[in-house]
C-alpha cells in the first residue's frame, strides 16, 4: 500500500471512506474482466470463480478490510444479504473521479476503496458510466454457524474445483481462524 496508515485512519474517519491505489495487481484486475467479458456474470456459482477468489486473497486487499475492520478474523460476503454497512469495491475502469466532502477524490483501475454506507453516501452501482466489483469482509464473528454451514454446502456443491489458499479457506469458512492471543 502506497498510504500510510495514518492518513488512511484520518480519511476514514474524516469522510467515512478510504481509497488504497492499486491494492490489487493489473493481472487480476484484467483476468476478472476477461471473464466478465465471457459472460461471467451468468455463470453458475460465479461467486466462486477463480478469478475473483484471487482478488480476496490477494494479501493487500486482506490487508485493507483488517485494517479498516480492526479484526483479522474476517470472511467473505458472498451476497447482499452477507453485507454489512462497510462495503468494499474494485475499481475496473481506467479511471473515475468520485465527488464527496465537496472535493473530487480520482479512482483508478485496481484501486480499492471501503466505506461506510451509512455516513458516505456512495451510489457507485448506481453510476452507468462506471464499473465496480463488489467486494466486502466482514469479521467472521458476525456469522453464525447456520450459515458458515450453508457456506461450505454451497461451496462443496459447485461444479468446478477453485484453489483456495489458507487464507481463502478462513475467508470462506472452510476453516477456522485461530483465537487471537490477549
Amino acid at each position: 500500500m502506497d498510504i500510510p496508515k495514518e492518513k488512511n485512519v484520518s480519511s476514514w474517519r474524516q469522510h467515512g471512506f478510504v481509497v488504497y491505489p492499486k491494492a490489487v495487481t493489473n493481472f487480476y484486475v484484467l483476468r476478472y474482466l476477461q471473464w466478465l467479458i465471457r459472460g461471467g456474470t451468468n455463470a453458475a456459482y460465479s461467486t466462486h470463480h477463480q478469478s475473483l477468489w484471487d482478488i480476496r486473497m490477494y494479501e493487500p486487499v486482506y490487508n485493507a478490510f483488517s485494517e479498516v475492520l480492526g479484526d483479522q478474523a474476517l470472511m467473505v460476503s458472498l451476497d447482499p444479504k452477507e453485507t454489512n454497512r462497510i462495503q468494499g469495491r474494485v475499481c475496473l475502469q481506467t479511471e473515475i473521479t468520485i465527488h464527496k466532502s465537496n472535493r473530487p477524490q480520482r479512482i483508478n483501475m485496481c484501486d480499492l476503496i471501503i466505506f461506510d454506507a451509512e455516513r458516505c453516501h456512495l451510489d457507485l452501482d448506481l453510476d452507468f458510466g462506471s464499473f465496480w466489483l463488489p467486494l466486502t469482509m466482514i469479521p467472521a464473528n458476525e456469522f453464525d454457524d447456520v450459515t458458515i454451514q450453508e457456506r461450505v454446502q454451497y461451496w462443496h456443491a459447485k461444479p468446478f474445483r477453485t484453489y483456495l489458499s489458507s487464507l481463502g479457506c478462513k475467508l470462506l469458512g472452510l476453516e477456522a481462524w485461530e483465537p487471537s492471543l490477549p
